[in-house]
């Protein structure tokens, strides 16, 4: 297991996480790829980058190969990170329930929100926006085509492409998440407050 430091001496195992789809709506579009890879401390990519394809597997087994990671478990075993996660982690939790591979009532979905841990980078998008949500999307601040490109590609066959579409959305994901960590990580360094005497740390 890959982790992160993450307070005093608690090691957090983080994962890349991406998920491509037909469309926006669970109810009626599917899953086409998704994409993990575990991250380092520093939060460089190590390990293999797999990407699960539903053009070879189909859906079901595509979804069932992530939930065994533990992406929908609400521990600290599988953290993700990613862009436009509350989207991603929804789409799965959708399609789960239509293969029912899952069974959540209310109560179980919302203790789920509540206590799954993830750091999503749209926020970090806005905020490079100065606050803007309109046009904060990563393709703004990145060398990367728009992934409205994807179902298209799937409808016409191009899974290499998709491939290597979702390649380069993690490179571009994954550099400006670290550019941002070291600019905001200054911010923070300069920000900090100084503890004082007999002040417990938080």
């Amino acid at each position: 297991m890959l982790f992160i430091g993450f307070g005093d001496g608690f090691r957090l195992p983080l994962y890349y996480l991406d998920v491509e789809t037909t469309g926006d709506d669970p109810q009626q579009d599917r899953i086409v790829t998704v994409q993990y890879q575990a991250l380092a401390d520093d939060l460089t990519p190590i390990g293999l980058f797999q990407v699960i394809a539903e053009w070879e597997w189909g859906e079901k087994q595509v979804i069932q190969t992530v939930l065994d990671k533990g992406v929908l478990e609400p521990t600290w075993d599988f953290v993700p990170l990613g862009n436009r996660l509350r989207f991603d982690l929804t789409f799965l939790i959708e399609r789960a329930t239509k293969w029912k591979l899952i069974d959540w009532n209310m109560a179980k979905l919302k203790y789920f929100w509540f206590t799954k841990p993830y750091l999503d980078l749209a926020p970090v998008l806005v905020m490079l926006n100065r606050g803007t949500f309109a046009g904060s999307s990563l393709h703004t601040f990145a060398d990367k085509e728009s992934g409205a490109r994807v179902p298209k590609m799937y409808r016409e066959g191009l899974f290499q492409e998709i491939v290597d579409y979702v390649t380069r959305e993690r490179d571009a994901a994954m550099d400006l998440l670290k550019e941002s960590r070291e600019v905001i990580g200054d911010l923070g360094d300069r920000r900090r407050r100084p503890l004082h005497k007999g002040e417990a740390k938080p």
